[in-house]
């Protein structure tokens, strides 16, 4: 008798799940997109490793018209690309919350500003938009001079020896950077063998492919893999290094009081984590947890990011050695032979940064951003229905020949500001955009022209990869070639 209520339970259950969504399968239906198997919907898509799935995100785009309607599970998603789309999308206060997926990006950043819900977002955003004014800034850049200095002497290693992957280099550098201008901690990263850049780069590629690998959504499946207990440790790692930091920095400001650990002088750099404990004293009241959450999600976001974009324009430069001539050159009529990159030079770098918008052109690091809809949208050909998910595929913006012609052809001109002024200001979205777009890109574009600036002094680049269409690309949360940042060095004469 049991069997047969649990039956009719179920099927009660599930009639009525359907029902309620009646209105989803409606609106559904007047979209173009593909065939949907039962039960998993279209996640056939997006099996396979974070190269493949990556690739069907773009064919899918390329092939439907967008919006393109895309079932993952029961989970509806349209895909968008078109830039009057994403300002909408991206402005609009019914698509502030990150979409549930994002989820499994908690077990390592925690709710920090690029996971947490919405009304803690506005709430720390907030507190931490005046810890990115200029004046801090520029007190950074002594520290992204002296750490790209380290990088000088570390990539003498490899003068003359072929073709290595700079990231390995780049990436030490800048956790050695983020370190410092964060937690105002010296890991040596470059110069000592530290783990924190291997789990960050293994806890990104877990979470992009838990995502969107359907099976891998439900708790009991992922935690029977090894996956699983590698996200764990590293997790765990990850989390101690930035805890005890926390911990240390909170217990010297309460035990010396604030009158004795904030310096009097204006002009002393304080670190991140420094200012959002002064500002916590002062009434914002962060946990040590979320202080912790808010510098790992720093040092994820801020540390890779920068790494993977300085080693795309690395390759850029050695791919075309008439731009390296010219960024060169740019350098040396800023700085002469010898001087030292300051906070006033980094406005002068003008060639420099349109190549870098350039690299990001083609190479934007969040290749796909997911935002949840939590109420109707009017978009100009359709209406994006509450209870779905948008995904904003910004890799297929900046490779639309509608908005780009020759969009695989590296052009650095496309950035004068003339040709700045005749496209939509949401064709280029490296940071995202919106009032949820990201904090940083004063910082990183500051952080990355002291270090382009300071190597191509010393080094020039060259590369195996022929077109930018050789590079093969995967995405897990950040764009990545598949075989590395593949470069060459030698020493300027």
């Amino acid at each position: 008798m049991l069997i047969p209520i649990a039956i009719l339970t179920l099927l009660v259950w599930y009639l009525q799940y359907h029902w309620n969504r009646r209105r989803l399968y409606r609106m559904a239906s007047r979209f173009d997109g593909p065939i949907c198997l039962p039960f998993i919907g279209n996640g056939l898509y997006f099996m396979g490793s974070t190269s493949d799935i990556l690739d069907n995100v773009i064919s899918l785009m390329r092939s439907f018209k967008l919006p393109v309607r895309v079932w993952l599970g029961q989970k509806l998603f349209y895909g968008v690309s078109d830039p009057e789309d994403l300002e909408t999308i991206m402005n609009s206060p019914h698509a502030l919350e990150k979409d549930e997926l994002y989820q499994y990006a908690e077990p390592v950043v925690g709710t920090g500003l690029f996971t947490a819900p919405v009304p803690k977002w506005k709430r720390h955003r907030k507190v931490i938009m005046p810890t990115f004014n200029q004046r801090i800034l520029d007190g950074f850049v002594p520290v992204f001079v002296e750490q790209s200095t380290i990088l000088l002497d570390q990539l003498k290693t490899q003068v003359g020896k072929g073709s290595f992957n700079i990231f390995h280099y780049v990436s030490r550098c800048t956790l050695d950077i983020i370190c410092e201008t964060a937690m105002g901690v010296s890991v040596e990263a470059q110069t000592k063998d530290s783990d924190y850049v291997k789990w960050a780069n293994q806890a990104m590629e877990i979470m992009f492919t838990r995502m969107f690998n359907i099976w891998y959504h439900f708790d009991f499946i992922f935690n029977l893999t090894p996956s699983a207990r590698i996200l764990r440790d590293v997790n765990n790692k990850m989390q101690a290094f930035t805890g005890t930091v926390v911990r240390n920095h909170r217990e010297a400001y309460q035990r010396k009081r604030r009158e004795e650990y904030v310096d009097k002088d204006q002009s002393t750099r304080k670190n991140f984590l420094q200012q959002l404990i002064e500002l916590s004293e002062g009434g914002a009241n962060f946990t040590d947890d979320e202080l912790r959450e808010e510098v790992d999600t720093f040092m994820v976001a801020g540390s890779d990011t920068t790494a993977s974009m300085n080693s795309f324009i690395f390759i850029m430069l050695g791919m075309f050695p008439e731009i390296q001539e010219k960024v060169y050159q740019e350098v040396l009529d800023v700085l002469g032979p010898d001087k030292p990159v300051e906070a006033a030079d980094l406005g002068r770098f003008h060639y420099m940064e349109r190549v870098m918008r350039e690299t990001m052109r083609i190479f934007p690091v969040g290749p796909v951003l997911v935002r949840a809809i939590t109420k109707d949208i009017q978009l100009e050909s359709c209406v994006i229905p509450a209870g779905s998910s948008v995904v904003m595929v910004i890799i297929q913006t900046h490779w639309n020949e509608k908005l780009w012609p020759q969009p695989f052809k590296f052009d650095p001109d496309r950035f004068l500001p003339e040709e700045m002024a005749k496209r939509h200001p949401y064709a280029w979205l490296p940071f995202s955009g919106g009032p949820r777009n990201c904090v940083g890109p004063k910082y990183a574009f500051m952080a990355m022209k002291a270090l382009i600036a300071t190597v191509v002094r010393r080094y020039t680049f060259s590369t195996d990869y022929k077109t930018i269409k050789d590079i093969k690309l995967k995405a897990d949360l950040m764009l990545k070639p598949v075989h590395g940042y593949s470069v060459s060095v030698e020493l300027r004469e």
